[in-house]
């Protein structure tokens, strides 16, 4: 789940008063004695008067500040803004890579890890699986991703070429193991939500507003989870006693040498 980002409005005042002020200033320069009191007092009440109905005129403009969210851990917080900037460097990456298969990994790596900032951000609970995520992955692929870029844009020779191949071979397997482990981090949602979805089915068969389920129908559903586990037991067992064999036949074979 995204966090939602905290904003605030900051009033940006317009330059243009404090402009026109100053051009009144030096205009009544040029036509009052400001070296008497009179002239100096009517051209400061003229100034302000100028500033204030030029403010009315030209009151500026509201622009929209978005605050980035962080954890209020020090340490935490640093690997989250150093990650963020990563991720305008993946984004760059994806930008230049000159290839679609491999600016869609790029941008998939990208895609996952800033789920996974938000995920740590929104949830404390993630917080302990997010360490080597924060400390070693991204610096590293940051890293692979900044020598990727120079040896595309620049890059000649067979060592180039061949660095070049092997951080393509490797975007596949580091966008699916991100995508799984931001996944992973969703285990506390997925527990909520399945909570959440029992009880309400609970509420509404209790209030009569849902049908409750048939015995036929519990029945038929606890003996197939039951069928499902003897399988399972089967197949377990099954494959002990193969492994158990197969010692067996090389002790034996062993034994004839």
């Amino acid at each position: 789940m995204k966090p939602e980002k905290k904003k605030r409005i900051v009033h940006i005042k317009s330059a243009l008063p404090l402009f026109g002020t100053a051009a009144l200033i030096v205009l009544l320069a040029l036509i009052f004695p400001l070296y008497r009191l009179w002239a100096l007092l009517l051209s400061a009440a003229l100034a302000v008067g100028c500033y204030f109905a030029l403010e009315h005129v030209f009151p500026g403009r509201d622009e929209v500040i978005i605050e980035e969210l962080y954890t209020g851990n020090k340490e935490l917080d640093e690997q989250i803004k150093y990650s963020r900037g990563v991720l305008e460097r993946f984004r760059a990456a994806a930008a230049t890579a000159g290839d679609e298969r491999v600016s869609s990994l790029i941008t998939r790596i990208a895609d996952s890890a800033e789920g996974i900032i938000d995920e740590v951000i929104q949830d404390p609970n993630d917080r302990g699986d997010a360490y080597t995520f924060f400390s070693y992955y991204m610096p590293t692929m940051d890293q692979l991703l900044g020598y990727y870029t120079q040896f595309a844009l620049s890059g000649k020779g067979e060592n180039a070429r061949e660095s070049k191949k092997r951080i393509e071979g490797c975007l596949e397997m580091v966008a699916g193991s991100f995508e799984k482990f931001q996944d992973k981090l969703y285990r506390n949602e997925a527990v909520e939500v399945k909570a959440s979805v029992d009880v309400l089915k609970l509420m509404l068969r209790t209030d009569g507003l849902a049908q409750k389920p048939d015995a036929a129908s519990t029945i038929a559903s606890a003996t197939a989870g039951a069928v499902d586990d003897a399988l399972k037991a089967i197949d377990s067992i099954s494959a002990q006693l193969q492994n158990e064999a197969a010692l067996e036949q090389n002790k034996t074979q062993t034994a004839a040498q």
